[in-house]
Formats: structure tokens, sequence, C-alpha cells
């Protein structure tokens, strides 16, 4: 099959993965006194699902820039400059801003680097996972699972190639759901670890093999409807209604869940054409540019999220709301073209011979 083509629409699909979560930090810290506000509340924590989207997309989309690069003599070099090229420098500008320019300007301690070093080696989902002593941006724990994901996936692809990725794809599958069980059984949580969440990454990397072998006739057909309505069913019901019980069996499998209704509806994207109404919101501008600078989002939310608290913002929920999406909005922009944009720049020095994105 010929080089993966780029796919517009998903940049709308990682615009709306980070608005979830955006919507789900909202809704942890906001203050509802109504009885439908409540309600809304509980409904905005499905947005934590927006890690779950992001990790489905990312396993989709560099899985199908790994299966381009295959026979290119840089295949490893090029991945993990242009990688750390996107990643990197944000990453480690906010960890200075956390852990040394904001101490000194406000004139408050520095955590001890005893407490830092897991976030510095991208590490902080172990320690969150098995509350060792650490300190740092909470929610960057799913930016190491993506890590690890980088640093291991191009060694597996180049390894066992397009025809037989399926054998490491499944054993991820398998590998994670044990994962879990004995994390819940232990009495761990299941959401940060890396290996009970590579099943969601797994999923994408499916979703890429299953372009490269032209089996996306199944987003297109009864099938896909069907199972599309069934699992959004068992998750709503399932992840709605029972999340809060603490049973084995969801804490288990609920990843599971979301992330095969977000493989559906990427999968459904994909195959849409261009003049479909729903191509065409996910192509708008508003889509377009959150997706452009949807790392910036992510990354700035606590920050956000800080400020809104310190200005007594938690009791107004409205205020609250439009203040996060506003000062999100204006920092990951400033960092866009100020900070993360020049260096980007630095990855035409390192160009595939083909990139989907």
């Amino acid at each position: 099959m010929s080089s993966a083509k780029y796919i517009k629409s998903l940049d709308g699909v990682r615009a709306i993965a980070a608005l979830l979560v955006l919507v789900f930090h909202f809704s942890q810290y906001a203050i509802f006194q109504s009885d439908w506000g409540k309600i809304l509340q509980k409904i905005g924590y499905l947005g934590q699902t927006g890690v779950s989207l992001f990790f489905v997309l990312s396993g989709f989309l560099i899985t199908r820039i790994l299966f381009d690069q295959l026979h290119s003599p840089h295949y490893w070099k090029n991945f993990i400059i242009r990688r750390s090229l996107r990643i990197f420098p944000l990453y480690y500008l906010y960890l200075t801003c956390e852990y040394f320019i904001v101490p000194f300007l406000t004139n408050t301690p520095s955590p001890d680097i005893s407490l830092q070093w897991y976030y510095w080696f991208y590490l902080q989902d172990f320690a969150t996972t098995f509350h060792w002593p650490s300190a740092g941006p909470k929610h960057f724990w799913s930016l190491a699972v993506e890590e690890h994901f980088y640093l291991i996936w191009p060694f597996i692809v180049l390894y066992y190639k397009i025809t037989k990725i399926i054998q490491p794809i499944i054993a991820v599958l398998i590998i994670s759901a044990v994962v879990r069980f004995l994390l819940a059984y232990f009495g761990y949580q299941t959401y940060f670890f890396t290996l009970a969440r590579m099943d969601e990454i797994a999923l994408g990397a499916l979703l890429a093999w299953m372009e490269r072998k032209q089996l996306l006739s199944f987003f297109q057909g009864k099938p896909f409807f069907a199972a599309l309505l069934i699992i959004a069913g068992l998750s709503v019901i399932l992840w709605g209604l029972f999340s809060s019980d603490g049973l084995l069996i969801l804490q288990v499998f609920k990843y599971n869940l979301i992330s095969i209704l977000y493989f559906l509806m990427i999968g459904k994207v994909i195959t849409l054409d261009k003049q479909h109404w729903l191509s065409k919101i996910l192509c708008s501008p508003f889509f377009n540019y959150t997706g452009k600078i949807s790392y910036g989002l992510y990354v700035y939310q606590a920050t956000a999220v800080i400020w809104g608290l310190t200005h007594g913002y938690a009791e107004k929920p409205l205020l609250f709301l439009g203040s996060l999406i506003f000062f999100c909005y204006l920092i990951a922009t400033i960092s866009y073209y100020l900070f993360e944009q020049p260096i980007l720049k630095l990855k035409d020095r390192f160009t595939y011979s083909s990139l989907p994105q």
C-alpha cells in the first residue's frame, strides 16, 4: 500500500481529546449548588476519558508513521529526534518553571530533588501508582505513558514488520488486562501505570494495521454500527453507573470499553468523505487551531485551574469554566508561537520520505 496520507480531521479529534480533559479538570474543582449542576458535574467527569482518546489516536498516528518508514535508512534516528523536538522542550520548560522559577518568584520552597526526579525521567506514573513520595504536575502521568510507548514501539514494529505486528498488539491487549487485574487485586489504582494503559495505544496501532491491510470497510457497514451501539451502551451503564463502586471486574475492563469506543469512532472518522458534515466540523478553523495547540492546552491546564481557584472562581462554575478556557487558550497560544513553533521548525532537518502527520 502507498504511503499514508495526512488526515486533517484527526486534528479535530485531538482537539476534542484536549477539551474533554479540560472539562474533567473543571468538574473536579467546580462547586455546584443545584441538583442539575451536580448532574452536569458528574457527566463532566467523563472528560477523563479524553486521555484514552489521546492514547488511541497516538497509537494510530505513530504506528502509521513507523509503517511508512520501515525501509528508511534513518528509521530510528528521525523518529526519535522528531518526537523529542515535539515533546521534550515544552515538557522540561514546564518542569523548570514549576520547580525553580515559580518558587523563586513567589519565595516558596522548591520540592526536594528526591521528589522531583521521577518527573525528570518520565517515571511519575510509577511513583503515582505505587505511592512513592514525589512532587510534580500530576496530569503529566499520561505523558510518561506515551513516552514509554515512543521508546519501545519502534523496535517492535521494526522487528515484526506489518505482516506480523498483530501478534504484539494482541499480547499488549492481554498483558494490560492482566496488569490491571493484579493492580486492582492488590489495592493499587489502575489508572496511571504504563502497562495498565498500553492496550489503548495498541488499539490505535491495530487501526493503523487495518488501514494498511485495507480493512477499513468494516467502519462503513452494519456490523460497525451494531458494535458502536453495544460498546456505547455498556460504557454508559458500567462506567457511568458503577465506576465509583470499586468493582474489580470494572477496574479491569472499563478502559477496554472506552478505548474500543474511541477506536470505533476514530475508525469511522478516517473513512469519512471530506464533504461529510462531521469531517467539515472536525476540519473547521476552531477545531483545527485547537488541535494545533492541544499539547500546550494539556500541559498548562493545571496552571489554569490553580489560577482560577486562587481567584475564588470554584463557587462560580460558569466564571470558572470561562476563565479556564480563556487562560488555557491564551497561554497555549503564546507558548506555541513564541516557544514551540521555532523549535518545531528544526524537525525539517529530519524529514521522513513521506509524513502522515
